[in-house]
Parts: structure tokens; sequence; C-alpha cells
């Protein structure tokens, strides 16, 4: 099988390329490795509270709306957005590969235009989010150019030309290159140092950055981004690219951006992620491959609590549940999981470790599948329950855990808990965080620092009582439990008691179907969906209402999706159970539920 950075190239080469890229076994001489890199302009770091959405392939005026809108209280202080340079076109793509989304990755030149928005849009798009304290992060691809024909001479999406290793508009031709003409050779042997960092994947021209022109023109491209408005970059393949180029890079850029390296570890393999942390973070994909195994795979979820360096994790390290190119594979979840995917993304943002990167994206159903795209070939923008974008962010194990990681910034892992598939922890006495990845429901009481008093849970919008450093709870099987201090419960709406406010995270709907609260009251139409219970989906997929239901009512209730042919959807659990308290408001705010 081709190595894991091989992939996305190897797709870009079409089915041809894999047979001549499988992994050869047998050991090449070593060159010695690259020792951490030192005397660098220092990296910012970002702190405990600090969390990444990867919002991978939205059009930038997109992200700006979501910025504007429900990211801003959401707690994620950073978007990361694709690729920002020209690329080629789709219609230049291997044969039945037309328009995959790896075309981002394969550049022609250093221009703010691609067919995810316009230079205009891109800066408008990080002043959006800056003015909602939101940063931007840009995903940067520097190790190589596009795959070009030796012969014939193409032009990329805004117009400039290139041919095999020259790209005029980038600044760059052959002598920027490595091993062109005779020497040309491609990686083949992972075991070999100088192949992976000094041959060409898979066609993808390969620069040869220990040249001071090329380091310029590199380092010139990430001033024109942070003078855009970028804060930091994530560095893609940054495992082909010597530690000692890339820090020498790095410190020809302006200011000191945020930097979070892509470097795919394998075991037996002389490039380490350990040379790269003297530059930024590294990406660890052993821990989304853990958190996988845990959550979703045949290792109790109870275990997680003890995640770190003690599991051979590199630090500084940038730690996500799945990303672009993993979720099109096997070893890390990704949206088809479904709740479990959820609860990876609510454990990694409560949990102290690294620098999380959570992911939202667009439905597929092949590897290669691009994003909806307009007829000149431009990314549509999204319109969140009625093209393939998931919008999965807006669940409130993502948005919700966001601000609970945010509010519990630099506080130890205290009091944990565990028992098969259920973890329980505390984060100093600011918060805490029951995951139940099990298949029954876990009822207990829990131990923690938390002050005493009521507290609204994250993630269903229920009231926790905490009192004596003790809270007891129920959580269904394949959700999670999140309280904080500053997130208390009750709440109101202008004043008026009588009322349950209504936030339901429901997907699987499709044009025409209607979210309904139903229950065993008239106000819930006895179990039938009736108008007044009708939740609004303006902001899928997340369904909100008012209901007007007197203070003091005990009900239950369950969430409803009426089809458009009229059928009814039901959630698989047994009925839930409110209370509407004396006064203010009940807030509900969950999620629904197959399990």
């Amino acid at each position: 099988m081709p190595h894991p950075n091989a992939r996305r190239a190897l797709a870009a080469a079409g089915g041809a390329a894999l047979a001549a890229a499988a992994v050869l076994a047998a050991a090449h001489p070593q060159t010695a490795p690259d020792a951490p890199a030192t005397d660098l302009a220092p990296a910012a770091a970002l702190d405990g509270g600090d969390s990444i959405l990867n919002m991978f392939e939205w059009t930038w005026n997109s992200i700006a709306a979501e910025c504007a809108g429900p990211l801003a209280d959401s707690g994620y202080t950073y978007v990361q957005t694709s690729p920002p340079n020209e690329h080629i076109r789709g219609a230049d793509a291997s044969p039945g590969e037309a328009n995959a989304w790896y075309i981002h990755y394969q550049p022609v030149s250093y221009e703010i235009e691609s067919r995810l928005g316009t230079r205009a849009e891109y800066a408008a798009m990080t002043a959006a989010c800056e003015a909602n304290g939101i940063g931007v992060i840009a995903d940067v691809v520097i190790n190589h150019m596009a795959a070009g024909s030796a012969t014939q001479t193409r032009t990329g999406w805004n117009g400039s030309e290139y041919r095999q290793f020259h790209y005029p508009d980038a600044g760059y031709d052959a002598s920027d290159f490595h091993n062109t003409g005779s020497s040309y050779c491609e990686i083949d042997n992972y075991q070999d140092r100088g192949e992976v960092q000094n041959c060409h994947l898979v066609g993808l021209n390969d620069l040869d950055t220990s040249q001071t022109d090329v380091r310029e023109t590199i380092a010139a491209y990430l001033d024109d981004l942070t003078g855009l408005g970028v804060d930091g970059f994530r560095v893609d393949a940054a495992k082909h690219i010597s530690a000692t180029d890339l820090a020498a890079i790095m410190n020809l850029v302006d200011g000191d951006p945020y930097i979070v390296q892509e470097v795919i570890g394998a075991a037996g393999e002389p490039i380490t992620e350990a040379e790269y942390t003297g530059i930024g973070d590294v990406q660890e994909f052993s821990y989304s491959y853990d958190l996988k195994n845990h959550i979703n795979g045949s290792s109790e979820a109870r275990h997680l609590t003890t995640m770190g360096t003690s599991w051979g994790y590199t630090t500084p390290a940038g730690v996500f549940t799945a990303n672009h190119d993993t979720e099109r594979g096997s070893m890390t979840m990704s949206y088809k999981n479904g709740q479990d995917y959820l609860l990876g993304e609510a454990f990694m943002l409560a949990y102290p470790f690294g620098t999380p990167a959570s992911y939202t994206g667009y439905a597929f159903s092949s590897n290669h599948a691009g994003p909806p795209l307009n007829g000149d070939g431009s990314v549509a923008d999204v319109d969140c329950g009625n093209d393939a974008f998931t919008c999965i962010h807006r669940s409130p194990y993502m948005s919700g855990m966001a601000g609970f990681r945010a509010a519990t910034a630099g506080e130890a892992v205290v009091n944990t808990w565990g028992s098969g598939d259920a973890l329980a922890f505390g984060r100093g006495d600011t918060g805490h965080v029951v995951v139940n990845a099990g298949t029954a429901a876990v009822s207990r009481t829990f131990t923690t620092s938390l002050p005493n008093g009521s507290y609204m849970d994250v993630i269903s919008g229920a009231t926790v009582d905490v009192s004596g450093g003790t809270f007891t709870a129920t959580v269904a099987a394949k959700t999670a439990l999140a309280i904080y201090v500053g997130n208390d419960s009750g709440g109101g709406n202008g004043g008026t008691d009588d009322c349950v406010n209504v936030s339901a995270y429901v997907t699987g709907t499709n044009m025409g179907d209607e979210v309904y609260i139903v229950g065993s009251i008239p106000q819930l139409g006895n179990w039938t969906a009736i108008a007044p219970a009708h939740l609004s989906g303006a902001t899928y997929p997340t369904w909100k209402g008012t209901v007007s239901v007197p203070a003091g009512t005990t009900f239950q209730y369950k969430y409803v999706i009426v089809r458009a042919n009229g059928s009814y959807t039901w959630e698989s659990i047994g009925n839930r159970t409110a209370t509407v308290p004396s006064s203010g408001c009940l807030q509900l705010n969950q999620t629904w539920n197959t399990a």
C-alpha cells in the first residue's frame, strides 16, 4: 500500500501510478537525521483554551458568514482555510478525477485566486473573522508545485501558465527544483531519507528548498498571507522538506505566526516528528488513530484519561479527530461514524493535550469527490441542509465543547473515573465532563471539584446540580455531558416564564423534511407533530423553536422528523423527561439520538 503521505498524490496521478509508488521493503543507505531545529525566531504558541476549526473546502465568503454567525459565540478561536493559492484547473486533473478536492494541493502560482474565492474575498474573510474574535490559519503547500506536462503549457485557475519545472508566475524555473533532467526520481522508498525529501511525489515537482531564492520566494508568499490577516500556517507535506530547510524558511517570515506541520511518522522510518518540534507544533496522527480505537474500536474508552506523552506522542502537538486526508481512509473516524465521531470531537476539546483542530467538511461517496460546484467550476457557497456540506461543527459536541475548552483553559485533569467505554474527569474546579461511548446508559454520582450550584449541560441543555463535591447524572449511551463555571442553568426569554426554548442538532433530513418536538402534553401534541412545536431549520443542522408550557410542568418528549411524504422518523431511544422551572425558560440544547 502507498505510504500515508503519498495517498493524495497517488490519487492525483491516477490509478496507474499505484504500483509504481508502492513502498519497497529494501533499506537504502541513510543520511544522518536532522537535529531538532534550533536558533529559530519563536513561533506563536496557542494557549490551552484555543481551538481550531478546519473548514475544509468552504469558500471565503461562506467562512466569513459563519464567523459573523454561528461561530461568533461558539468558543472556537481560529478557523483553518483550505490552501488559498492558485491551482490547476479541474479539467487538467487525471482522467476520471476532474475537480477532485486535491487540485488545491497542486499550486501553479502563489496568487491568492482559487476556485474558493478571490484575493479580495480572502481579505474580507479574515477581517470578518477577526471582528468576531476568530483568527485565521491557512493550509499552505510549499513543498512542491503542480504536476505538469514536459511539453504542453497549461494554465491555472487564474490564467497562470505552467509546465513541468516551469512556473513563471511563481518565479520558478528548472533550476529551482530537485532532480530534473537525467537525475529525475520519484519517491519509491520511505526508508530512504534523501529520496523522501529530494525526489518528486508522484509527479508533483519537488522544490529545492536548500536554495536561498526558493526560500525567499516561499517566505514572500507566507508574508503576503499574513499581510491579508492570516495568523498562522498548517504546513502541508512538511515531512518532505528537511527540518533545516523549513526552519530557514520560517526564519525569513515576518512576525511570529502559529505553525503546525504535517509530519506523518511511521515505525522504522528515518524521518521523525521530533526533528520539527523546534519550528512549531507537529500534527500527531497517532492521537487520532488511538481516539478511534478507544471510541469506535476494540479498546475501552476509559483509558483515554491517560492520553499524552506517556503514550509516545510528540510535543508540541497539533491533534485532531479527522482531517481531509484521514477521513477518506479507515484509520481515523469521520462524519460517517455518526455519534462516535461527535464523542471523539467532544473528548478532544475537553481533554488538555495538544492544540485541537476540529474538522467540518462535506459528505462524499468516493475518495476523490470534490465539493459542490457552480457552473463555472468554482466552489459553491455553503447552504447548510441543502447541499453536501455537513455543517457538523454546529453540533453542541463541537461548538459547545469549544466553549468548554476556552472556559477551562490551564486547569489540570482531576477526579478521573472510568468503567468500560465510559469515562469522566474534571478540569480543576472549573469544569467536568462525562463521555459515554458505550451501548448502555451510565447512572452514577460523580466526584467533582466544581463549586456548589446549578449548571447547564453544554450537550443537552439539562440542569446539573452540584452539591458537596458531587453531582448525580444519567448519561445515555453514545452521549456526553459537560458543565463548567459560568454556564449556569436556567436562562430567560425576555423575562417571560412558562416556556421551553429548544435547540436540537438533527442531521439526516432531506429537502422538504421538518423537525418537531413532540411529547406527552397537549402543548407538544400528545405525541403528534403540531405547528406550535415545530422547529425552524434556518440554522441547520441546529433546529430551533420556543414552545409555551406552564411552569412546573413535567413531561416526556422526543424529537421527530416529519418526512416530506408525511411519515415519521423517531429518535430510537427511550422518552426524554424534563420539567419547566418555576421561573425562566427551560433550555433544551440537545442532539438527535439513535442509540
